[in-house]
């Protein structure tokens, strides 16, 4: 059947009060297990790691509520590509997997959209239908969903900045759906942004806990899931613009699937309590070295920096969404 705004509020709600209290409960029992980095902005005061765990359950929570409302078969589809990611950013949190490792996992986490068909093989413009893409479709998705989710992945550099991008995210996407009229798509991306907001509560500046690979990894997955079930395609890839340009800054610049944690130079410098645009030619141009190449910045506006640009591709891809609607 299809969903009313009223239950698709009531699962966001869910969403966002089972990632928010996940989030605390882990901030207090994963140190209690020795289960914390180092945060190098803070004297490498240590923070709570991995929280992905949390954002898992409220995603979780409030998909099976829509699923309940609904019994939409994409739920369970994305509820399933989330969790693959999910799987692969839990290992890379515990072990450090290789890059193509990683890129392999996001790949696997496509699969269960293309399996149980959640996903039709066609894509709009603004004022342009491209029809059915029958063959070059699915090809997509296997590309889409990696991209997405290691784009997200590698702006988790300062902290509040991933969650808070992928509830800007979410929302952009939600707001498109509604106005669409597709309480369904809008349902589950307002989901997606209740429980990336909820562990955003206690990741925000200073951090008490960080997402983690398994938190980044999913969330990206589950924005790519969304964009592909419910044609938000366009929308979202604009609404992700910051994390495709600094992906793209960084591969062009290291040439490689290199795991961000062995890269031989770090593309930003720590002075004191500040961020320094780092001038070692091996280091990678990232959004974050670029803010800072204009002085020495404080974490907090760096991620101010980041999620001014987020805001604004947010708004670009509700333009985008109304000239979709208006074609």
């Amino acid at each position: 059947m299809q969903l009313q705004p009223g239950p698709a509020v009531a699962s966001a709600v869910a969403a966002f009060a089972v990632s928010a209290a996940a989030a605390w409960y882990l901030s207090r029992a994963l140190p209690r297990i020795g289960r914390t980095v180092p945060d190098v902005m803070k004297g490498n005061r240590p923070v709570a790691h991995p929280g992905g765990p949390a954002i898992m359950a409220g995603l979780a929570a409030g998909l099976a509520a829509l699923w309940a409302s609904t019994g939409d078969p994409r739920v369970p589809a994305l509820l399933a590509a989330a969790s693959v990611a999910f799987a692969v950013g839990i290992v890379d949190d515990l072990v450090i997997l290789p890059g193509p490792a990683k890129v392999a996992g996001t790949v696997a986490a496509a699969l269960p959209i293309l399996l149980m068909g959640a996903y039709q093989p066609t894509l709009s413009l603004p004022f342009v239908y491209l029809g059915r893409l029958t063959i070059i479709y699915p090809i997509l998705v296997l590309a889409g969903v990696p991209v997405a989710a290691n784009a997200l992945n590698m702006v988790d550099v300062v902290n509040g900045v991933v969650s808070a991008a992928a509830a800007m995210i979410g929302a952009a996407v939600a707001a498109f759906e509604a106005m669409e009229g597709n309480w369904a798509g809008a349902g589950v991306a307002a989901v997606i942004a209740a429980a990336a907001l909820g562990f955003w509560l206690l990741h925000r500046y200073p951090s008490r806990i960080l997402p983690g690979d398994s938190g980044s990894l999913l969330l990206g997955t589950a924005i790519a899931a969304l964009a592909i079930s419910y044609k938000a395609e366009m929308v979202a890839t604009v609404a992700m613009l910051p994390e495709a340009l600094n992906g793209f800054f960084i591969l062009s610049t290291v040439r490689s699937l290199a795991e961000h944690r062995k890269m031989r130079a770090r593309p930003t410098v720590i002075v004191g309590d500040s961020m320094v645009a780092s001038d070692d030619p091996r280091a990678p141009v990232t959004l974050a070295r670029l803010l800072a190449s204009r002085g020495p910045l404080s974490e907090r506006d760096v991620g101010r920096g980041i999620l001014a640009l987020q805001a604004f591709s947010c708004a670009l891809a509700i333009l985008t969404g109304l000239l979709i609607l208006l074609g």
